[in-house]
């Protein structure tokens, strides 16, 4: 479960830089449910309280969520076009490539593509 600041904001977000739908939303609008074409469902959740806050860590801050792509690179190129911060692009020595982004409430989140070879 994702803390949101702006549940509806955050949908379109979600829904626009990474391909989801809606599958549920709760009754007071405060949460819903969603999903991708294939793999799991994502929960997002509104509340007044300092989303990422939640997940500092003596280090910095930290990813809640990590996501595996097929297509990394174009990933990073649509996002980049819509204006999503990103932030360290690494590409691993034979491992892949992997890149955090922020989602509008300052969440980070992951993406890695395994190295293909």
């Amino acid at each position: 479960m994702v803390p949101v600041q702006n549940l509806e904001q955050s949908i379109s977000w979600y829904v626009e830089n990474l391909g989801f739908v809606v599958r549920w939303r709760r009754g007071d609008n405060k949460m819903v449910i969603l999903e991708l074409p294939s793999g799991p469902h994502f929960f997002l959740w509104e509340t007044e309280h300092d989303t990422y806050a939640h997940f500092q860590l003596r280090d910095g801050i930290q990813p809640v969520i990590g996501i595996e792509a097929a297509d990394i690179r174009s990933l990073l190129d649509d996002l980049q076009k819509n204006g999503v911060r990103i932030g360290e692009v690494r590409e691993e020595r034979g491992e892949g490539m992997d890149f955090e982004f922020f989602d509008p409430s300052g969440n980070m989140l992951v993406v890695h593509e395994p190295f293909k070879g």
